[in-house]
Formats: C-alpha cells, sequence, structure tokens
C-alpha cells in the first residue's frame, strides 16, 4: 500500500510546472476520554492554489515506535499506517496580502490563495500499550507533493516531500496507564510580506493536559519522492542549509526571524525576497521534564513590494480640480478621482465629515448634502497601501422654495391640501394631485413631496422637499359571532402586535379589557367593541358578538336490543341546532357514524349491519365556532 500511495505522489506533481505541496503543516494527538486505546488525529495542511494535497481526499499517517534508531541509519520501522478523511477545506482569511511585485510568486495566477484542508480519524491502537519503550512514539506524515525548489534557505529542498511528526510519551508509567494529548496549534494567518517591513506573526498552541509549552525554531525534515523502499520501513534525509542559513538564522532580516520562546510570536523584518521553508517546534514539558513535542512547517514568503506611484489626490468635477463646491437645494453633483491604477484595481471608500459613506464604493460619488467629503483609496497594486484626497467643501444654497412640513397621517385619512411659497409652483410625488396629498394613493412609508418652481433667481430649478410618513392602520383579523358555553372561557381577540394598544368595550366578564385576545367568561350573550390605536396614532375599530349555546342532554349509554325501550342514543335539545355535527368512532379510532343535523338518531349499526357491544367515543360540536363536545357512550345489548 505504501507503495502505490507513492506512486500517486509523484503523479500528482508531475502535470505542472510547480508543485508547492503545503504552505504550513501539523499533526495532533488526542486522547479519547473513557478509552485507554482510542485516539483522534487530525492533520491539518495550509496549501497554496497548485498545491498537489488540494484535492487529496485521505492522508496516509505513520506510528513510530520512538527508539531514536533512525538518527544514525536514516530508517523509520513503522508499526501502524492508517487513513485520515478530510473533513473540511476553507480558505484563509489572511492578515493582510504582500502587494504585487517580482519574484517567484508572480509565475502563475493564484498562488496568494491559501487553504486550509483539515484530515481528521477517531482510530483504536491496541498495539500501545505494549509499547515499553521510555521514549514513547511519534506520529508522523509526509506530503503527496514534492517541494518546487524556490527555497532560499535550503540548497535540496527540490523534489523533497515535508516530514511532519509529533512525538508521543509513553502510554505507561510506573505499571499505570499514562494518558496524554499533544499540544494544539492555532489557526496562523500570515504567509506574505513586504521586504523591509516588520511583521509580527502570531502562532500559538494550547495543551488540554494543562502542561508547559516552550516555542523553538527547528529545522525542517524531508524524505525522498524519488526512492524505492520496503513495506513498513521509510527513509529520510537532512535538508541541507544554504550559505548563511541555520536553525536559528532561518530568514534574514533586521531583525531576523525569531520566535518568543514562551508566547510564540515570531518577529521578522526580511532583508531579501524570497520563499522561505521553516522549521518551528512546540514542546510539551511536565513536572520540569520534556515529555513530547510538535513539529509545524511553515512557508513564508517574502516580496519585493512596489514602491508607491506619485498619485493625484486632487477630487474633481467634470474636468476640473476643486477645493470647495456650491449646489441649489435638491440638485446634485458628482465627484470623482482622476487616478489610474493598473491591476489589480483598488478599494474606494468615500467619507462625509469623517464618517464613512455606506455603499460609496466607486472612483465617484454624488453629493447632495453639505460636508466635507474625501475619497480613501486602500490596497493598491494590491499592496496593503492607500491614501487621502484631498477635502471638497460642499454647500447648499437655498432654492427659495418653502414648503409647509406635512404631520405623519394614516392612510385613512382624506385627502390633504399642501401648502407653500412663493405661489406660482407645482406640487410632485408620490399621492399628489394638484396641490393636494392622498395618503391612501400613496400607501404605507415615507413619501417625498417636492414644491418645484421654475427659473428662480437663485436656483435654475427652485426645489423645496418635505416629508410625509404614511401609516397603515392595525389589522383586525375578528370572528364576527362566536358560540360559547354559559360560565365557561373562549378566547374572543386577535393574534397581538408589539407596537398596537388595545381597548375592549364593555368590560363584562372580561379578564382584561386591554389584551389583544382576552378571555371572556360570559353567563349572557354579548356584544364587544374593540378600538386597536398604534404607535401613529391610527385607529381600527370592530365588533364581536358572543352567543350562548343552551346546553344539550347526553346519554352515556342506549340498549338497542328490540325491546322498544331505549333503542337510540337520543341527544334532548339537539333539535335546537340544525348544523350540528356529531361523529362516532369506535374502539380503532375509526369513524362508524357521521351526522351533519342530527335527524336521524344513532340506532347501534352500520349500513345495517348490528354493532358489537362496548365503548364508544363521540364528537359533537353544535355550531360553527361553538367548543367541540367529546365523550363516550356505551352500547348494550
Amino acid at each position: 500500500m505504501v507503495r502505490l500511495f507513492l506512486i500517486i505522489a509523484l503523479l500528482c506533481c508531475s502535470h505542472q510546472a510547480f508543485c508547492l505541496s503545503v504552505m504550513g503543516s501539523h499533526l495532533e494527538w488526542q486522547t479519547v476520554p473513557g478509552a485507554n486505546d482510542k485516539f483522534k488525529i487530525r492533520l491539518t495542511l495550509y496549501l497554496d492554489a497548485t498545491s498537489a494535497e488540494l484535492g487529496q481526499p485521505l492522508q496516509y499517517i505513520y506510528l513510530f515506535k520512538n527508539d531514536k534508531h533512525w538518527e544514525t541509519s536514516r530508517q523509520w520501522q513503522y508499526f501502524g499506517l492508517f487513513y485520515l478523511d478530510k473533513i473540511s477545506s476553507r480558505e484563509v482569511e489572511q492578515d493582510t496580502l504582500a502587494c504585487a511585485g517580482t519574484g517567484p510568486w508572480e509565475d502563475f495566477e493564484g498562488q496568494r490563495h491559501v487553504l486550509v484542508n483539515i484530515y481528521e480519524k477517531t482510530i483504536q491502537v491496541p498495539q500501545l500499550a505494549s509499547l515499553r519503550s521510555d521514549n514513547g512514539f511519534i506520529v508522523a506524515w509526509h506530503s503527496v507533493g514534492t517541494r518546487d525548489g524556490k527555497d532560499r534557505n535550503f540548497l535540496n529542498s527540490p523534489g523533497s516531500q515535508e516530514w511532519v511528526t509529533t512525538i508521543i510519551p509513553p502510554m505507561t508509567g510506573n505499571g499505570a496507564v499514562v494518558r496524554n494529548s499533544s499540544p494544539t496549534i492555532g489557526n496562523i494567518k500570515t504567509f506574505f510580506v513586504c521586504r523591509d517591513d516588520l511583521a509580527d506573526i502570531y502562532f500559538a498552541a494550547a495543551d488540554s493536559d494543562g502542561d508547559i509549552l516552550k516555542y523553538k525554531l527547528s529545522k525542517p525534515y524531508a524524505v525522498s519522492s524519488e526512492r524505492t523502499i520496503s513495506e513498513d520501513i521509510v527513509h529520510f534525509y537532512d535538508l541541507t542549509w544554504a550559505n548563511g542559513y541555520s536553525e536559528r538564522d532561518q530568514v534574514h532580516g533586521n531583525p531576523g526571524l525569531t520566535i518568543n520562546e514562551n508566547t510564540g510570536l515570531m518577529t521578522v523584518r526580511a532583508g531579501e525576497a524570497g520563499q522561505y521553508f521553516v522549521g518551528i517546534s512546540v514542546e510539551e514539558y511536565r513536572n520540569g521534564q520534556k515529555i513530547g513535542s510538535v513539529s509545524f512547517y511553515y512557508t513564508l514568503v517574502v516580496l519585493d513590494c512596489n514602491e508607491m506611484q506619485t498619485l493625484d489626490k486632487n477630487l474633481y468635477k467634470d474636468t476640473t480640480a476643486i477645493q470647495t463646491l456650491t449646489i441649489c437645494e435638491g440638485s446634485q453633483a458628482i465627484l470623482t478621482s482622476k487616478q489610474t491604477f493598473s491591476n489589480p484595481q483598488p478599494e474606494f471608500q468615500w467619507t462625509k465629515d469623517g464618517k464613512t459613506i455606506w455603499g460609496a464604493n466607486a472612483q465617484s460619488v454624488t453629493v447632495s448634502e453639505e460636508g466635507e467629503y474625501r475619497l480613501l483609496t486602500t490596497k493598491i497594486n494590491g499592496c496593503p497601501d492607500s491614501f487621502e484626497s484631498e477635502t471638497v467643501r460642499v454647500s447648499v444654497v437655498s432654492s427659495g422654495a418653502e414648503m409647509d412640513s406635512i404631520p405623519p397621517i394614516c392612510d385613512t385619512t382624506l385627502p390633504i391640501e399642501l401648502h407653500a411659497a412663493p405661489p406660482g409652483g407645482t406640487f410632485a410625488g408620490a399621492g399628489v394631485t394638484g396641490n393636494t396629498f392622498d395618503p391612501k394613493a400613496a400607501g404605507e412609508g415615507t413619501h417625498e413631496i417636492q414644491y418645484i418652481i421654475e427659473g428662480s433667481e437663485a436656483c435654475p430649478n427652485a426645489v423645496a422637499k418635505r416629508e410625509v410618513t404614511v401609516s397603515r392602520a392595525p389589522a383586525l383579523d375578528l370572528v364576527e359571532i362566536l358560540y360559547a358555553s354559559r360560565d365557561k372561557p373562549i378566547h374572543i381577540g386577535v393574534k397581538d402586535s408589539l407596537d398596537v394598544a388595545y381597548r375592549w368595550m364593555p368590560p363584562d366578564f372580561l379578564n382584561d379589557v386591554t389584551y389583544a385576545d382576552p378571555v371572556s367568561t360570559p353567563s349572557r350573550s354579548i356584544t364587544y367593541l374593540i378600538a386597536a390605536t398604534n404607535a401613529s396614532g391610527c385607529v381600527a375599530r370592530g365588533e364581536v358578538q358572543v352567543k350562548i349555546t343552551e346546553n344539550i342532554f347526553i346519554p352515556d349509554a342506549f340498549t338497542p336490543n328490540q325491546d322498544g325501550i331505549n333503542e337510540t342514543w337520543e341527544l334532548k335539545g339537539i333539535e335546537g341546532y340544525p348544523k350540528c355535527r356529531v361523529t362516532i368512532y369506535n374502539r380503532w379510532g375509526e369513524v362508524i357514524f357521521h351526522s351533519e343535523g342530527y335527524q336521524n338518531a344513532f340506532d347501534g349499526t352500520v349500513a345495517g349491519a348490528l354493532q358489537m357491544p362496548g365503548v364508544y367515543a363521540y364528537k359533537i360540536r353544535l355550531t360553527e365556532n361553538s367548543p367541540e363536545i367529546m365523550g363516550s357512550l356505551t352500547l348494550i345489548r
């Protein structure tokens, strides 16, 4: 299986010129509560858009006894091989994307997109309990794809596959089971930095067992994709540092790449552009003793970011650069920037008086209000750089037209007359006819009404504006007639609306006259009136009649036995309800009798067939809106 896996790995990288494989990788080992031989393994891979790993549905994981024989033999003897399933894949939202520049990362499109694949499985490994090595064991993984040969800090990384390990302490100690989970690594979001820019790269881990964690830079390892291996041995080799690079100096700079031993924060001001293959170790300490570690292999790309180009910070109206602009009330003007940009296009955001204008994200903006306007341009040529334009101060002069305000009104209000000055102008807007406004025609909502005077001295078109809010009267979905039993509670109202106040009259038999759906317990028939008022003062009115249904006599048994006595199930008083519905069910819930109106009483037969003695259920509804009466009757022969 291993040989087949390696053949697949070679094929995956053969179809494209570059195959970086991974931008970052690490393994985590977690114990499963309540099980001494079950463990959850998680592999996290950060991938570029060209990675051979990207579409892999599964990844293979090795288990090795930690006897350190590989330090001299360069061979890893494994005793377990498992595969993990891909459970998720998503694009990483990076802290900052380094701007476009020269170098190997310009060779093809899409490489600055970084995705993270998560592979996971819970495995059962009873062999671990029998391992007696003081050094525990190792979980390992190697990449399918190979390094692309662009690592500046190594001479022999081309064609190598990354070899990621997590060291786990023994599962037994002093004759007892020792449970341990490896540290978990947090998300990393920085893969690209600009040369000569000071960058903080946040790298953090946590340990569920409460062990102390220490961070340090370490040397990455690799296995060869051009090798012949046996079924249970993996060969690995050291990568060779390029001149001037070492485990402690993996990226040159001022400062070069460093990592805080206690927090994991990495800092670098890289002095040379290029791609760097970086190794990081998270070591786990318990009672002062190192018990395990997680290796994290990381690709950092340093780019030559473009110098800022000469920028035109002026804003223009038509073709004229301006710093002040006067417009008439009711009119508009367009402000724009004339600066040109190469792809990728930057991002734009207009502000008014220092506050963001939501949705104003183009290189031009239409203005109609007084204020100070500026344009913020960011991510120029893909860089995190930005600049602000000059300020344009916009003034609005009065049109000379004035219109009276219009108070909020309801959609049931009759048309109202509009008033404005000077005379001679025309009104326009939704619901406007001549000099009147019809709220019903305009409909619910806030509407703008304009008063327009042609050719005034102040402006070519003098315009006054007012807003009017039309509110809809509350909707009352009432049942006009309800039937109730005497002294029995019944709901009489509507579904509540939060902005509506209710008042019922008269208060007789009601539990609360301010509820939308109060309960009435009537001892006589009664008619209620309701007035519903919303927050805008609009009122809706309605009426509900509650009619008392008189009781009927319902026997609980009858004897259709041909003796001429009590031969049918007689419901005394039901003749007063000609539209009643009577339904009888057998013990299996099947309808054996149904009647609308009860002119023919139930005689214990169905389609001429005698029904068995026993207990039957019934439902009776006297009127359309009356409560349903339910019970049981006994048929005796």
